[in-house]
């Protein structure tokens, strides 16, 4: 039985300014920066320069303040206190009386409040959330620890770093109850520990493994049994079997299984699971939860041999190629605007994504997140919470991530989506390039190498761990190259997307890679105030919307601007003074850089085995690599990955020796037969056309035209597979594009794309 205490409370700090207390309504689950702007007390955060305004609310304690009445509880019986997030350092009272304190932002905190509650009477319940900033003052941090310039706060504290300021979020150091905050009534005959994996799959059986734990206050183990129950449609798979002790294993086998698999790679079966747990015959717990009968391993080598490596993930016995994109925080102020996450996922899903990688900077996401994963067939590659850093090595904290990591897999590790642990964001890349560690090797870092594979390989032993992404060996820091590892974050210049950073990576699979893009106008007079729409270089508002904290104008997310001005003038030859038009133009840029870097990467299928490009949508207002903006409005690279990233398309590679290549890539199951034609867009000109077939999972390239790279003109591709009409496009030539030129094939194409 569970009673939830969300809703309005009170909450009250010292001001600032004058000291003096102030008492507000709260809105729980929330956060105290939305409160404030609720209640009139500070301007909104994400207009202009708000957010840099904030600084002096860094150093505030907050006092969350309700009442409640608490649920009976019978003899045996317990009642818990149970908060799933709190931001970050609390201590917990129930009627004056300490219950608990808390220290980590990421992992839920239970309080056991039997003995503090009054029954049948009215009870007060504060939370003091202490200053974070001023909590990390108390720790001393030794020089091999290290962060990014504006997160050394971060080191101690488990809260996300990109809440100190990234580039792709505001400096924002609220505080708050920001997840759900409820009563539970414990019995004390239940399950304590379930977890249920997929060990073998055919298309005869699939072996399963449930690994259980119970606890009862019974003086003698007798008289137990569990009841399993598996429901997916029509299917339907039932087992009794006797319960000898308070934990175990039951092996068993489900016959002629219905798989769960990735989007475009077929169904994503989901079983209904329910397990009673009987005490002479009379059922005193009952668990139900979904899952999916399916295996997921990741075949990789440590680094390139000859150019050569692994990285790939198999899913049912079968190589599946990545389409995916990162997950950054829904919102920047968690706790605010929880839907936005769902309607997050449902872009992924619409854009062909097959993986979502939670990276290491944010928060674990909740269980409504890895459900709708489970529905949709995202594959979630998951980082612990470490991000471009190398954390403390002390007991304290060991102990702390040990309990944090615990925590978070056994709490997620039933999910079928769920395809890979990996221990933390470019924390490897540090020993590189940072002049504080470069001396020391990637496994000085205990925490990726000794404390988070220690707790998967306990707690979730069926699912594969990767220490870092990317992970960088001792042998490639010795040798310093950086660029043998076959899992990469292809960033670099950010010059001409064609370039031989690109064009000639040696990655096997890309985990990040991305390229600027102006929101629309009509976004970005929602956060940049009209007197500073046409500022921008050297503008305060762009700069803070950079993201640039504090808005610092010599930090290192300045270069930003500039960057989408010159990338806009190394396309089209110049950048144009309007606003409008320079929108239009790097939406342009942004939209051919993700089109290339994807189709790239298919068109070399299983030379290259994923891309995980950066990324679907804005956790706040601002100018980035995202492909919709912090208000769901679309940029056009959006309508061009989705294109991109189709299960069976057509593409056109570069040139070589006075030709273009067409490429045909089928990411299905199956085989295909298709019919093609190419056009010049604007003439109607046929260039080629005909039949071919094509294997399953397969890339082959079916023709080519030859072309003079002087010569300026977007290719039409359309194509007719299995009754369904589908089309792409090439621009032909080398830059500067003829700016006209495109705008009048790209018509044509929004014709096409009904957008």
């Amino acid at each position: 039985m569970m009673v939830s205490l969300n809703g309005e409370w009170q909450l009250g700090w010292k001001a600032p300014s004058d000291g003096s207390w102030k008492t507000i309504p709260a809105r729980v689950p929330g956060n105290v920066i939305g409160d404030l702007v609720r209640a009139g007390m500070i301007p909104d955060p994400y207009f202009g320069t708000n957010s840099t305004l904030l600084r002096p609310y860094e150093f505030v304690d907050w006092e969350y303040r309700t009442v409640f009445f608490p649920p009976s509880v019978a003899e045996g019986e317990r009642l818990e206190l149970v908060f799933e997030g709190i931001d970050t350092v609390a201590e917990i009272l129930v009627n004056g009386t300490i219950a608990g304190y808390a220290g980590n932002m990421v992992i839920p905190h239970r309080f056991d409040v039997t003995e503090l509650v009054r029954h049948g009477a009215e009870n007060e319940l504060a939370v003091k959330i202490r200053s974070s900033i001023n909590e990390a003052r108390k720790f001393h941090r030794p020089p091999a620890a290290i962060a990014s310039r504006y997160n050394y706060e971060g080191l101690y504290l488990r809260r996300p770093m990109h809440t100190y300021g990234w580039d792709i979020a505001p400096r924002l150091v609220g505080a708050g109850l920001w997840r759900n905050v409820f009563l539970e009534v414990i019995e004390p005959e239940r399950w304590t520990s379930l977890y249920l994996f997929t060990a073998q799959v055919s298309p005869e059986k699939a072996e399963m493994v449930l690994d259980w734990s119970f606890e009862t206050p019974s003086e003698e183990l007798s008289g137990f049994e569990a009841h399993l129950t598996m429901r997916c449609g029509d299917s339907v798979f039932e087992r009794r079997f006797p319960l000898l002790f308070v934990t175990g294993v039951f092996e068993f086998e489900v016959p002629q299984p219905l798989l769960w698999n990735p989007l475009g790679s077929g169904e994503q079966n989901l079983y209904s699971v329910e397990l009673e747990l009987v005490h002479s015959g009379k059922t005193v717990d009952v668990r139900i939860w979904n899952t999916g009968i399916r295996t997921i391993h990741l075949e990789r080598t440590e680094e390139l041999e000859n150019g050569k490596g692994r990285f790939e993930f198999i899913v049912n016995n079968r190589r599946v190629f990545i389409k995916g994109s990162n997950w950054v925080p829904a919102d920047a102020l968690h706790g605010e605007n929880p839907e936005r996450a769902g309607k997050a996922l449902e872009l992924f899903r619409d854009l062909g994504c097959n993986m979502v990688r939670c990276w290491g900077g944010n928060v674990y996401e909740d269980e409504e997140f890895f459900s709708l994963c489970d529905r949709y067939g995202l594959l979630v590659w998951q980082d612990f919470m470490f991000a471009c850093e190398v954390p403390p090595h002390d007991a304290e904290f060991c102990e702390t991530v040990r309990l944090e990591a615990e925590t978070i897999v056994t709490r997620l590790r039933n999910h079928p989506s769920l395809a890979l642990w990996c221990g933390d964001n470019e924390c490897d890349e540090l020993f590189f390039y940072r002049k504080s560690t470069n001396h020391l090797p990637p496994s000085f870092n205990r925490i990726s190498r000794e404390i988070l594979p220690d707790a998967v390989g306990t707690f979730d032993p069926a699912r594969d761990y990767l220490p870092s992404s990317p992970y960088l060996s001792d042998s490639i820091w010795r040798g310093k190259r950086r660029y043998d590892s076959p899992e990469q974050h292809l960033w670099g210049p950010r010059d001409n997307w064609k370039s031989a950073f690109y064009k000639d990576n040696t990655a096997i699979f890309a985990s990040e890679i991305g390229y600027h893009g102006m929101p629309n106008l009509e976004s970005i007079r929602k956060f940049i105030p009209a007197e500073s729409l046409n500022g921008r270089i050297g503008n305060p508002d762009w700069l803070c919307h950079a993201a640039q904290p504090f808005g610092d104008p010599e930090g290192p997310y300045a270069y930003r601007i500039r960057l989408m001005e010159e990338q806009v003038e190394g396309c089209f030859g110049m950048v144009p003074d309007n606003l409008e038009e320079f929108i239009f133009r790097s939406q342009i840029v942004q939209a051919e850089a993700f089109k290339f870097f994807i189709e790239s990467f298919r068109m070399r299928k299983w030379r290259k085995t994923g891309l995980i490009w950066w990324n679907v949508i804005d956790c706040w207002p601002q100018f980035s690599d995202a492909v919709v903006d912090y208000y769901y409005s679309r940029k056009l690279a959006y309508w061009y990955i989705r294109t991109a990233q189709r299960p069976f398309s057509l593409m056109f590679d570069e040139p070589e020796a006075w030709c273009i290549r067409l490429h045909a890539v089928n990411d299905l199951s199956r085989e295909l037969s298709a019919e093609y034609r190419v056009s010049d867009i604007l003439t109607g000109e046929v260039l080629c056309g005909g039949t071919f077939e094509i294997g399953a999972d397969a890339a082959v390239v079916v023709d080519s035209i030859r072309i003079c790279q002087g010569r300026q003109r977007m290719l039409l591709i359309e194509w007719s597979v299995e009754g369904e009409s589908c089309f792409n496009h090439y621009y032909q030539g080398t830059a500067p594009f003829d700016f006209e030129k495109y705008s009048a094939g790209l018509a044509v194409l929004r014709q096409k794309l009904k957008f």
